[in-house]
């Protein structure tokens, strides 16, 4: 916010506090319509304008269903964009708390799938799941069930240009879950996801 417009703002406010009126409460109106404009000229992204892409760059799982048809994308409802997190410790000095960040840590990310009528989207995540896991019980290096995830938002403007925010992770899947009920007759069956991520640095190649 410009420093004259938000001095005019306050003055204005003020006056109109006192109940007074005249050129004072003008120039208010004025300020705020010429705020409003500027404003508006910023423009907003849509939440509901993303696009997900989930690759198989290490030549994982080329017969999973997500990694084999890209379609399965677009069946994301939902989904987190997290761009980042890290650790942090505090201390005192005299009486005064303060802070400071130690390291970048990983963390997870959800995301809400419908799921097909063939079950594609939890095939998709079971045969993920055993990628990563063997059945004596043994872990398998991160490469071995490490996939690409990515998120975009969309210029609603520009629905055909490349995202204005975009980021990707390496990640594997985490946990699932289904929810049915005998009642929910009308109601599409939908699979919340939780992915980790395998590196706090966001993927770069």
């Amino acid at each position: 916010m410009r420093t004259d417009l938000l001095q005019t703002l306050v003055a204005g406010n003020n006056v109109a506090e006192r109940g007074k009126t005249g050129t004072t409460n003008s120039q208010y109106m004025q300020s705020l319509k010429l705020l409003y404009g500027e404003l508006r000229a910023h423009k907003a992204l849509l939440q509901c304008m993303y696009v997900v892409k989930i690759e198989d760059i290490f030549g994982n799982g080329p017969n999973i269903p997500w990694f084999k048809d890209k379609s399965l994308c677009y069946l994301v409802t939902e989904a987190d964009m997290s761009l980042g997190s890290a650790e942090g410790e505090s201390f005192y000095a005299g009486a005064y708390q303060a802070g400071y960040l130690t390291q970048k840590s990983s963390d997870d990310m959800d995301m809400t799938f419908i799921e097909t009528i063939n079950g594609r989207i939890a095939k998709s995540y079971i045969d993920c799941h055993k990628l990563a896991f063997n059945k004596d019980g043994t872990m398998n290096e991160s490469k071995k069930y490490a996939f690409k995830l990515s998120v975009g938002l969309i210029n609603p403007e520009k629905p055909n240009s490349e995202p204005v925010i975009t980021a990707s992770w390496l990640v594997g899947v985490k946990s699932a879950r289904l929810e049915v009920s005998s009642t929910a007759r009308s109601e599409i069956v939908k699979i919340p996801i939780t992915f980790q991520k395998l590196r706090p640095l966001m993927f770069e190649r």
